[in-house]
């Protein structure tokens, strides 16, 4: 157990290194960091889980980067609940909540304790922190080619983009740890189905489908966006967006049906995900799919199937 241990820790530390240092494989890899935690907790127990979980901590804590730690201690405990809660066989629904709910609250507690401990408060504190990764995102751009006029368009822009994003941020707080939820949990499955581990059976997930009630919430925000209030719009705004992710998940559970059911080869498939990644406008198609999909129902379920 001990080698699987140090193993583990290595594999942890390795992936946030790799994140830290590189900003491309930081903004697109962070979401697997929780992977390797969720694998060692199935594999050797909670008390082998836990000294992997401990051992990436104290890593973390050495970076001495106040950001840095918050951030990457909230993906450690992620995959530290993960592992917990699926070693338990909590319902997917549930998981994911009490995933969500306890990484956000965690990251706010530690950038309050770092307002605290830099003198800056919370509210500066946070917008030090996107201020700090919209010049990351920045740096990023430039060094893929970006050309120079759109350059110093987003240069001029930066400092309303960076009011907008921290009234989003609780919300953008949340749609990025229900993505990481997400992620690791199809990693972890499929990682888990490659070397025998059992995993929780959370039946097919391309026949995910959000609750039909969430459309009211919809329509809420809707309607708070059109309120000519800044604070109504902030909450409807924030609102949307967390339940746009929501329905990018049912979605990709019925893009992926259809898929699957046609037989498309892999190659093609990973093309197609990797397009939605990368295009805004085919992801938000993918949302809308979601979204009415509770009207129309368009995997049939519950209903039977028509011959293919």
């Amino acid at each position: 157990m001990t080698k699987d241990i140090v193993t583990g820790t290595l594999v942890t530390c390795l992936a946030i290194t790799a994140c830290a240092l590189v900003p491309i494989i930081g903004l697109m890899g962070s979401s697997l960091i929780p992977v390797p935690l969720i694998f060692y907790r199935t594999k050797l127990g909670s008390r082998g889980g836990a000294a992997v979980t401990a051992g990436s901590l104290a890593y973390v804590a050495a970076l001495g980067n106040g950001l840095e730690v918050v951030f990457f201690g909230a993906l450690l405990l992620m995959g530290a609940l993960m592992g917990e809660l699926m070693a338990r066989r909590w319902r997917l629904e549930h998981l994911v909540c009490a995933v969500s709910g306890t990484v956000f609250g965690a990251a706010v507690v530690g950038l309050w304790a770092f307002g605290l401990h830099t003198g800056r408060g919370f509210l500066e504190t946070l917008s030090d922190a996107v201020r700090h990764n919209l010049e990351l995102t920045l740096s990023l751009y430039r060094e893929m080619g970006l050309s120079a006029d759109q350059l110093q368009f987003l240069e001029s822009s930066m400092d309303i983009i960076q009011q907008v994003m921290v009234g989003m941020m609780p919300a953008l707080v949340v749609g990025s740890t229900l993505l990481a939820v997400w992620v690791s949990l199809l990693t972890v499955c499929g990682l888990f189905r490659r070397v025998g581990l059992t995993a929780p059976d959370y039946g097919p997930l391309d026949h995910w489908k959000a609750p039909e009630m969430l459309v009211w919430p919809v329509i809420a925000c809707g309607v708070l966006l059109l309120v000519p209030n800044l604070a109504a719009k902030t909450i409807g705004l924030n609102g949307l967006i967390v339940l746009m992710v929501v329905y990018f998940f049912q979605g990709m559970a019925i893009l992926t049906y259809f898929l699957r059911r046609k037989r498309v080869p892999r190659i093609a498939r990973i093309t197609l995900y990797a397009l939605i990644t990368l295009q805004q406008i085919v992801m938000l198609g993918v949302i809308a799919v979601g979204f009415f999909d509770t009207w129309f129902n368009f995997r049939k379920i519950g209903k039977p199937l028509a011959p293919v």
